[in-house]
C-alpha cells in the first residue's frame, strides 16, 4: 500500500503541473477537488486492504490519463452529449466566500456539429455565456458563430475533449468584450466527463 500511495502521489503531481495555468489548460482547480472528493468518497470508504488497492490502481491510472486528449478517431461525436457541472469557490471583493457552479450542455446535431450552452461565472459574480453551434474535428469542437446579436465575433472558442474532461478555451479581443466586466471566455473552464448533470444549461 505504501508503494502505491507513492505512485498517486507522483501522478498526482505531475497531472497537477500539467494541469495548471502556465501550460494553458488550467484545469487544475477541477483536479484539486476530483481528487479531494476520491479521498473522501472512495478511498475512505474501502474497509479492508483489497478495497483500497483496487481504488489506488484505478486512480493511478485515471491520472496518469488526466490531461490526455481522447483519440481523435473514437467517435466522439454523441458520446459527450448531456449536462454538466462543476462547482468551484469564488472570492468577492470584501473578502467574503461563496461557492458557485458552471455548467456546460452539448448536444450532437449531425454532420459532427452539436450545439453548445454553457454560463462560466467568475469574478465577482459575473457571467460569460455562450449558446451556439461548434464543429467537431478530431477531438476538438470549435465555435461557429453566426451573425446574430448573441454571437461572439473575434473570438475563436474551443472545447477540446479529453480522457476524462472536457475542457473549454478560447483566445481573441471578442472573448473579454462580449462577456462585459470581469468576465472572458480566455479563462476558460474545465468539467469531468464523469459528472453528469440533470440540470440543463441555458444561455441566453
Amino acid at each position: 500500500m505504501s508503494i502505491l500511495d507513492e505512485q498517486m502521489a507522483g501522478a498526482y503531481k505531475a497531472a497537477m503541473k500539467a494541469a495548471s495555468p502556465a501550460t494553458g489548460t488550467n484545469t487544475s482547480e477541477l483536479l484539486k477537488s476530483s481528487q479531494q472528493r476520491w479521498l473522501r468518497t472512495t478511498r475512505d470508504a474501502c474497509k479492508n486492504v483489497q478495497c483500497l488497492a483496487n481504488a489506488y490502481v484505478a486512480r493511478i491510472a485515471l491520472l496518469v490519463q488526466w490531461n490526455e486528449d481522447a483519440p481523435a478517431n473514437s467517435k466522439i461525436d454523441g458520446k459527450v452529449d448531456g449536462n454538466y457541472e462543476v462547482s468551484h469557490d469564488m472570492e468577492f471583493a470584501n473578502g467574503t466566500h461563496t461557492i458557485v457552479q458552471d455548467c456546460l450542455t452539448i448536444k450532437s446535431a449531425g454532420n459532427d456539429q452539436a450545439q453548445v450552452n454553457t454560463i462560466l461565472v467568475q469574478s465577482n459574480g459575473h457571467n460569460c455565456s455562450l449558446n451556439g453551434k461548434f464543429a467537431l474535428a478530431g477531438n476538438v469542437y470549435s465555435y461557429l458563430p453566426g451573425k446574430g446579436d448573441n454571437d461572439i465575433q473575434n473570438c475563436q472558442i474551443k472545447l477540446t475533449v479529453k480522457q476524462h474532461q472536457l475542457v473549454l478555451s478560447a483566445t481573441g479581443d471578442g472573448c473579454s468584450s462580449h462577456c462585459g466586466a470581469r468576465a472572458s471566455f480566455a479563462s476558460g473552464a474545465s468539467f469531468l466527463r464523469t459528472d453528469r448533470a440533470r440540470r440543463v444549461c441555458v444561455a441566453g
